[in-house]
């Protein structure tokens, strides 16, 4: 015989008494009364039904015995401390939480537990949900699982009246999610990304757009950003390239990211660079598609530009370089990583008219005599320091430049040493030249720029013994990529002569492994030479190539130790000797020490001059010369006496 429903502690008639002094209980008694009707009209069986008032009301004595308001806290600390409890306790505190926050129980403490959402479905939404799941390869629990999820989001809107995926708006979203519940963060998660998932089938299929899948996932990120975030200046920006950018649309630009990526890993970048390709390009779609944009760099720009504050900096300057790969890719249809962005303007270009033009017209000249790009950048800097100083005199003509003026600015002109002003005069007086040439200025005006730096003849510097010790040392303790790397670039240097420039340029077509030579076509002098490879040297570079070389299609010998695994750039070779021998600091600790080594030791061998030559890739001896005085015991077989070299000592006495 079922046991007869008592009166309920929230119908009393003491009550009245307690929400005077206890104005919190009214609002308890009322989502507890909410809570028991919910049960009833769901015909919930009476074990049920009483496990749930006396879980209710045995809470609602100990918060009045505490002296405490209800809280979430407050009810699973208590749940947690007068444990053991029936299994309705939990359910019944998890309900009445709901009704608290958000005026109703959650599909996920629903009764029963367990709802088949999936059984409520249309059948375009049952449909398209098959489908989708079809594509995953995964355990039928976990299918079951992901069914769930996607299940509950489509019953979801089909209730607010949505049939149909175009139908399906950022609003949309935004209110299902603001209003889903769930038990714990990984609970949410789950449920997120298959809502993500499931919409982004959607998209590749054409019926919604792409931004709509990932709004999920960066939305639990906290990372969707709206255009009221932005500045009103930003915001303005924005708008003036809205038409303009229009012309690339959002989806075309969502159809480029998977072969962006695609070719992005095939250069070898690793997991976390890839994952910041694929978040930041995703995340700026989801920008544009929420403010009806299309595709613009300039665009791209502003919306990177809070990142440096959200940030603090950290990962900004990573954000933008693939952004500016990204663009490079919709024109050229391919990843340039060698390329070299520009992202602060020239100063030549804030020039006035008047100077910028001919400045232009000077530095093209110079490009068609095909100087390389460091030297034009030099001719760049140096010629616009000079134009700036005329500015600054207000001279608004070249035809205005006098020998004082020249003089002036000469003497005002500051450098950290005399060899880099005399570097910058060299190509403003190059600059004063062309403008003779075009009458612009009267001939003989570029010979009142002097040069401050007379020629002079430095002292050969060498390793010494301990420096070499101490790098077979190091070669024979060479583990790492970096290390063997170093070792074979020191020992080419060191053993066959071989200038910085030329040993990152090698290929493996230069390398004879039947005949240990390498022929080396010499960037400095355009002169080509094949030079005998001693076997050290090969089984550096073997045991680089083996153990050491990253997998790359790149054809040259050294390649970098991080992706892209392109060529290298001279000052690799400065850093493996840096790397080899870090408290090597003195005059000649440069590279080409070890080119300097390597001559001196062939003559301290009694090889003639004329092969010491060859084996340098000079075209004659003189430079040679320079090496003979580091071979003292050579050097005293061949003393001058003071008598005849006309040097006198004090009392013509000679010793």
């Amino acid at each position: 015989m079922a046991r007869p429903r008592r009166d309920l502690f929230y119908e009393c008639e003491c009550n009245e008494k307690l929400y005077l002094t206890h104005k919190w209980l009214a609002i308890y008694d009322s989502n507890c009364r909410n809570v028991v009707n919910y049960l009833v009209q769901r015909g919930v069986g009476t074990t049920l039904y009483y496990s749930t008032v006396r879980c209710l009301e045995k809470f609602r004595v100990f918060l009045i015995e505490s002296a405490q308001c209800y809280t979430t806290d407050v009810a699973g600390q208590w749940f947690r401390d007068t444990g053991p409890h029936p299994k309705g306790f939990l359910s019944a505190l998890l309900r009445l939480d709901d009704f608290f926050r958000y005026g109703n129980v959650q599909p996920i403490n629903a009764f029963p537990v367990v709802v088949s959402h999936y059984a409520s479905l249309c059948e375009l939404w049952k449909g398209l949900l098959d489908d989708y799941l079809s594509t995953l390869d995964q355990k039928e629990r976990s299918l079951t699982q992901v069914r769930n999820c996607a299940a509950r989001f489509l019953h979801s809107i089909q209730t607010n009246g949505i049939t149909n995926p175009s139908e399906i708006t950022f609003q949309v979203l935004e209110s299902y999610m603001k209003d889903d519940a769930h038990r714990s963060h990984n609970s949410d998660a789950r449920y997120t990304y298959v809502i993500g998932d499931i919409l982004l089938f959607m998209a590749s299929r054409g019926m919604c757009s792409h931004g709509l899948g990932w709004y999920p996932y960066f939305r639990m990120h906290g990372s969707v950003l709206h255009m009221q975030d932005l500045s009103p200046e930003q915001n303005s920006r924005i708008e003036s390239l809205r038409n303009e950018s229009l012309a690339f649309p959002s989806e075309e630009y969502a159809e480029l990211i998977p072969g962006f990526m695609e070719r992005f890993r095939s250069l070898g970048y690793s997991s976390s660079p890839c994952k910041a390709a694929k978040s930041t390009l995703y995340n700026l779609l989801l920008f544009l598609e929420m403010h009806g944009l299309g595709y613009h760099r300039e665009i791209a720009a502003v919306w990177l530009e809070p990142e440096i504050l959200i940030s603090n900096g950290a990962g900004w300057k990573q954000k933008r370089r693939i952004l500016d790969l990204f663009e490079l890719y919709t024109k050229e249809g391919d990843i340039i990583p060698q390329v070299i962005f520009r992202n602060q303007p020239l100063l030549c270009n804030s020039l006035p008219e008047w100077c910028r033009k001919t400045l232009e017209d000077f530095l093209e000249l110079k490009s068609k005599e095909g100087w390389e790009p460091s030297t034009l950048s030099m001719y760049r800097s140096s010629t616009t320091r000079f134009s700036l100083f005329l500015v600054e005199q207000d001279v608004t003509s070249f035809s205005d430049i006098t020998v004082e003026l020249i003089k002036m600015f000469n003497q005002t002109d500051q450098h950290m040493t005399i060899e880099g002003k005399n570097a910058y005069n060299v190509r403003i007086r190059r600059f004063l030249q062309f403008l003779e040439r075009r009458n612009l200025i009267p001939y003989g005006v570029s010979f009142s720029l002097a040069c401050t730096v007379a020629p002079k003849e430095n002292a050969v510097i060498t390793l010494s013994e301990d420096e070499k010790a101490e790098i077979e040392q190091a070669g024979k303790q060479a583990s790492t990529s970096t290390e063997l790397r170093s070792h074979a670039i020191l020992l080419l240097g060191m053993k066959m002569g071989l200038r910085s420039s030329d040993i990152v340029k090698l290929t493996f077509q230069d390398i004879n492994w039947k005949q240990q030579t390498i022929r080396v076509m010499q960037q400095k002098t355009r002169h080509e030479i094949e030079l005998p490879m001693p076997t050290d040297v090969g089984n550096a570079i073997y045991l680089y190539i083996k153990n050491g070389r990253p997998e790359t299609a790149c054809c040259s010998v050294f390649v970098k130790v991080r992706a892209p695994y392109d060529s290298l750039s001279p000052a690799a070779c400065r850093y493996a000797l840096k790397h080899t021998l870090p408290d090597r600091n003195c005059p000649g600790s440069g590279f080409h020490v070890t080119r300097k080594t390597f001559a001196t030791e062939q003559l301290q061998r009694n090889v003639g001059r004329g092969i010491v030559a060859d084996l340098l890739g000079h075209r004659g001896t003189a430079s040679v010369s320079r090496y003979l005085n580091l071979d003292p015991d050579r050097m005293r077989l061949c003393p001058i006496s003071l008598e005849k070299a006309n040097l006198t000592m004090e009392g013509r006495r000679y010793d």
